[in-house]
């Protein structure tokens, strides 16, 4: 094969650093993967877009730097003992994507996606991932949850919400709980939410309940693979069988490993129906006017796009109607927002593994919030949530964080937020 022959079509979790060969020695070495895209640019102080890269200022953080590595492997310039700080580099990245989307603008390389194979690579040569992650790996394992808790718990958070057991009972619309949000009764709010909402809508909702297993996208960013392969299999096997003609999941973890990252997965059959993130489905509800918002919530926000939600999948906008068709609502933006918006630090394995650096850039994220005089940012991720608010909690910040369910809730039946 020459150079410019075609290459073989392959899923992108098939794909060796071999296959990224052309594009890590293509590497201009630009600094685009560090930095706010300059078109949008409003300031020096929020000019950068990398956390890892912002915060320990070496450039093996930097997308460009993983480039690097990638090429010595694949070359044999080093081997895993001349630098065993490589697992850390790798692991200190929340998989934001940011890197990646300003390098495709520019010459079309896919330092994200190089960097999760590096992570298979390491993985799969016994090196990596963090020891952190190797206890969430055994969890998932064990348990079908990364957080070491029983399957018997799973549906706790609906005990008093009528729902029904999509294996008892057939339901058109299934809701994807996730591990997360069904294991820290401080985020029940957001699936109790969810499902109050949707039946409110007069949604033919079921769940999976205690059947329900992880979506497998902790293990794929950290990159075991093999782990990954069995949970997408057994989840799309599981929910073909429901007969469910749509699939609603407010984690955006969830949302891509089903809706992206199952169809990257060699030799497994298609999920069969569509899914939807959250704020699509409520923004799908409004238009139709089968959701609507009588109650005004005077509330001064700021929205913070999900990596895993924006840059990943392309959601920007729904959430944005949802908010915005809220009475009360004064919706300002932060300078860094949608595919140029900061990571809240929370995702990739990097809150496992590295929580004092997740909670910095949290924290980044929240004087941003702040200088736009929002009284509270509000988001749909779990992780976005949970990080954003330990930081917040540390800083003794009166600045609140919300799902975007809980303002929705409020808008609907006056609870407190």
């Amino acid at each position: 094969m020459t150079y410019y022959e075609p290459k073989p079509h392959k899923k992108f979790f098939e794909k060796t650093l071999e296959d990224y060969r052309d594009s890590i020695w293509g590497c201009a070495r630009c600094n685009w993967c560090q930095n706010h895209w300059a078109w949008n640019v409003k300031s020096a102080e929020y000019s950068e877009i990398c956390p890892a890269f912002h915060e320990f200022r070496i450039f093996p953080y930097a997308g460009m730097g993983k480039m690097h590595i990638a090429r010595a492997l694949l070359e044999g310039d080093f081997d895993y003992e001349d630098a065993p700080e490589v697992v850390k580099f790798l692991y200190t990245c929340t998989t934001c994507g940011a890197c990646e989307l300003n390098c495709q603008r520019l010459q079309d390389k896919e330092p994200l996606q190089v960097n999760e194979t590096l992570r298979a690579r390491l993985v799969k040569d016994g090196i990596g991932p963090m020891p952190e992650h190797r206890n969430l790996l055994k969890s998932v394992k064990n348990y079908d949850n990364p957080w070491m808790q029983p399957r018997t718990q799973r549906d706790r958070w609906a005990r008093k919400i009528k729902i029904k057991n999509i294996e008892k009972e057939p339901a058109e619309t299934l809701f994807f709980v996730g591990c997360t949000v069904a294991f820290d009764n401080t985020q029940w709010h957001v699936a109790q939410n969810t499902a109050t909402i949707l039946l409110g809508a007069g949604v033919d909702l079921g769940m999976l309940g205690t059947k329900e297993v992880c979506c497998g996208s902790p293990v794929a960013r950290i990159g075991d693979r093999d782990t990954f392969f069995d949970l997408a299999q057994r989840n799309i096997d599981m929910l073909n069988k429901t007969g469910a003609k749509e699939i609603v999941t407010f984690c955006p973890g969830c949302f891509k490993a089903l809706s992206h990252d199952y169809a990257e997965v060699p030799d497994v059959p298609r999920l069969q129906a569509a899914v939807y993130h959250s704020s699509q489905y409520f923004d799908r509800l409004i238009t139709e006017g089968k959701l609507t918002f009588s109650r005004p919530v005077n509330k001064r926000v700021t929205w913070h796009d999900p990596c895993h939600m924006g840059r990943h999948c392309g959601i920007y906008d729904e959430p944005r109607r949802v908010l915005e068709a809220i009475p009360g609502i004064n919706l300002v933006e932060m300078e860094r927002i949608k595919d140029q918006s900061w990571c809240c630090g929370g995702g990739g394995g990097a809150r496992t593994a590295f929580m004092d650096f997740a909670q910095k850039t949290a924290a980044k994220r929240i004087g941003e919030a702040k200088k736009t005089g929002a009284e509270a940012i509000v988001t749909s991720c779990p992780f976005c949530e949970q990080n954003i608010g330990d930081a917040l909690n540390a800083m003794n910040d009166e600045m609140e964080i919300f799902d975007l369910t809980d303002i929705m809730i409020k808008a609907m039946y006056s609870r407190e937020v």
